[in-house]
This record gives structure tokens, sequence and C-alpha cells, in this order.
């Protein structure tokens, strides 16, 4: 059963400047069609809720955490039932990796969801939440993985980490993962990232949702700071994967993701979020 969540906020925004300089991504404002408007972060921990997450550790980089804690409170005030937050503090910008190494004494052994605080998520409609879909296909499945999965074209593979997989029989939509890249190129993917079943020219990538059990801690600490200082999440995906292959799993989600870490992105959610009413119910 997954109880816990890690959200890294750290980043340092640098796509979405100048508001970022002033305002954290995870804080920027999404409104709803009944008008309602809650911070990104806000609509990260709905989400979490919704799929059985009753604690979640924000991890921010120095100065955030008081402007989160006061949006925090406005939202108590206003009876909204989140997940207990804690905080964990990101000194130096050491990359997505180390933020959620920073979250081993959080977990303490058990499994917990990524889930990337520059994300939001927007389930297919009659679907649960698009991390609920994750919670589920893992309580089923077990594993040391369950990595949410959009599928995207040869256009977006140089902004995301993508994954080959071969369908797991009698599931639908997931796959025993067999490779994972960060960033590839279109000529990379096409001779080693193609999965059954997906389409041509077509590619599962990550959709900013990960489940892992204790073991990512370990490979997290193994591989250490790679090119610019930085412990890659996706350098550890790979040694969890050579380690733990047959227990490595990716999940192709009903839904859709929207990055509102870039301004085209931002721009996307304003949109889809205003077009539908907001109801994160059971998903």
């Amino acid at each position: 059963m997954i109880r816990k969540a890690v959200i890294p906020i750290a980043g340092r925004g640098t796509r979405m400047l100048p508001i970022s300089a002033a305002v954290p991504k995870a804080l920027l404002p999404l409104v709803d069609s009944t008008g309602l408007v809650r911070c990104v972060l806000h609509v990260i921990l709905r989400e979490a809720l919704s799929a059985g997450v009753v604690e979640a550790a924000v991890v921010t980089s120095p100065g955030q955490r008081a402007q989160v804690q006061r949006y925090l409170a406005a939202a108590e005030g206003c009876g909204e039932a989140l997940p207990a937050v804690e905080f964990i503090e990101q000194a130096e910008s050491k990359g997505l990796g180390d933020a959620v190494l920073r979250a081993a004494d959080f977990a303490a052994g058990e499994p917990l969801v990524v889930m990337l605080g520059d994300h939001v998520h927007i389930a297919a409609a009659g679907e649960r939440s698009c991390c609920g879909q994750l919670v589920a296909a893992f309580e089923g499945q077990g594993g040391v993985a369950m990595i949410g999965m959009q599928v995207v074209d040869a256009s977006k593979l140089s902004l995301m980490g993508v994954g080959r997989g071969e369908p797991v029989a009698g599931e639908e939509h997931l796959y025993r993962c067999v490779n994972v890249v960060e960033k590839p190129d279109e000529a990379k993917a096409a001779a080693e990232l193609v999965t059954p079943g997906v389409g041509g020219g077509r590619y599962l990538a990550h959709n900013g949702h990960y489940i892992f059990t204790a073991e990512i801690f370990d490979c997290l600490a193994e591989v250490g700071c790679g090119a610019g200082g930085e412990i890659g999440l996706t350098d550890a995906q790979r040694l969890l994967l050579q380690r733990w292959g047959q227990d490595y799993y990716l999940l192709e989600v009903a839904g859709r993701v929207c990055d509102v870490g870039s301004a085209e992105g931002y721009s996307a959610a304003l949109a889809a979020f205003g077009a539908r009413p907001q109801s994160c119910k059971g998903q």
C-alpha cells in the first residue's frame, strides 16, 4: 500500500523567468471551471490524496518553505483536505536524484510515489486519477518500480526520459521495462526504445509520476553526482533496472500531462483546467 509521496519543487525554474524569480513554479495559480484558484502544488497534493497518500514530503530550496507554508495554511483555512506535509530542504541545486535521495529517511523503508512538482495531470474521462492508476498497478503487480508513462512523438524525445518496454501478458498498457534513456535523440530512440504496440514513430516517455521501493535510494547513493554536479534520477533508474529488471514496470497512464515548468506547458494547463470541472473524486 502506498501511503507516502515526495514532491520536489526546488528546481531553479529558468524556463519561467522572470516570474519564477519571485514565485516558485509550484505556487503558480490554476483556475478551474468553477472559478476556484489553487496553485500547482495544491493540485498535486489533492491528486496524491485521491490515490491514498496520507503523508507528503515537499523538497524545497532555501527560502521557499515559508511561502509554501503560508499558502497551505490558507488552503487549510478554506477547508481543503490534503495529506500531512513535511518539508525537506535541498540546500544546493544537485538535481532531481538528489531531491529524491533526501527523502530516504521520510520513506522509512516504505514504497513511495515521486510526483514532480512542475507537472499536473488530467485523467482520461471515466478513469481514476493518473496517480491513482499508477498506485493501483503497483499494488496489483508489485515489483521495485512502477513508472508512469505517456505516449509521445519524436519531437518530444529531447525533453524527457524515454523507456522501452515489453508487454506483460494479460495486462493492458503494462510493460516490463528493458531500457531507459534520458533525452535520447531520434536515431537512438528508433534503434533502442521502440515499444511493441505503441505505434510507429511514437515512444513511451516518463509522465512525472514514479513509484519506487527502497532499493532506489541505494542506486541514487551509488551513482552519485554526474555531469554538472547533479545526481540523475534516470541514472539511478538504469542501475535499478540492471539489478531488478524482472521487477521494473512501466504503465501507460490514461490521461494528459502538462509540464507547467515551461510557458507552453503552463498555458496548456491553464486552458485544460479551466475547461473541466475539478471534482478530484475517488479516482
